[in-house]
């Protein structure tokens, strides 16, 4: 029988990210069979998505969603302010494997799921540390580390000019640039999820250690979930 549920003690730690002391969840040894997961993505065809992701993703299983939102839900609840909606927009095995040869200039800096205030992010490492962990940044011309409605016009105008002007080198981003500070950093390792709102600029560790394959037994294998917080509206 497939055993997809959370160990039943987590231990969980909580980062604060910058002035807006923005929260990062981080849970070690989150799932019980880690290696059921590896053997499911290893059986599951994996597709180039076409988004801005530089890579391919395969659809997890609908049983990992589950426990996922059942284990987490109460953490989500007192750290955001509200519990997790009963299903995820997307829950994929994902896996970076795009040469930064080949990445387009919007794939060159950190970026943000969405600018809704409900939207929030998981990230399941299924991979060794050396693969790279994730980084949350700031950008220096406006000032924000997380990406508001209000504010989401203003940072993607201002962000074109920027690519217009000085096109980032030809690399993924893992550090300060000249128009980003990284603020802060999580490390991979294996079986370590992270939940973080989805509107924080933020960026994968790829660096010249991580194996950019499309096999889930070598390269950057992780879990992707993007949900929304429950409305607390009435």
């Amino acid at each position: 029988m497939q055993d997809f549920r959370a160990n039943p003690s987590l231990i969980v730690s909580t980062s604060h990210v910058g002035a807006e002391r923005l929260p990062v969840v981080c849970i070690d040894d989150f799932a019980v069979d880690p290696a059921l997961l590896i053997a499911i993505a290893a059986e599951s065809v994996f597709i180039d998505v076409g988004s801005r992701y530089p890579g391919v993703r395969a659809p997890a299983p609908q049983a990992y969603t589950n426990a996922l939102l059942s284990a987490t839900a109460a953490i989500i609840e007192e750290t955001f302010g509200a519990a997790p909606e009963e299903d995820l927009d997307l829950c994929a095995f994902s896996m970076v494997t795009t040469a930064p040869e080949k990445l387009r200039p919007i794939q060159r800096i950190p970026h943000f799921d969405g600018p809704d205030l409900r939207r929030i992010a998981f990230l399941h490492y299924l991979c060794a540390p050396h693969h790279g962990g994730t980084s949350f940044y700031r950008h220096r011309a406006t000032g924000l580390a997380e990406i508001t409605p209000e504010c989401v016009e203003q940072y993607r105008s201002t962000v074109v000019d920027e690519l217009k002007a000085d096109s980032p080198v030809q690399a993924y981003v893992v550090d300060h640039t000249r128009f980003f500070e990284r603020l802060y950093g999580v490390e991979a390792a294996f079986n370590r999820l992270i939940i973080y709102r989805g509107n924080a600029l933020h960026s994968g560790d790829i660096s010249a250690r991580t194996v950019l394959s499309e096999d889930p037994r070598q390269g950057r294998l992780t879990i992707n979930g993007f949900g929304f917080l429950r409305s607390t509206s009435h």
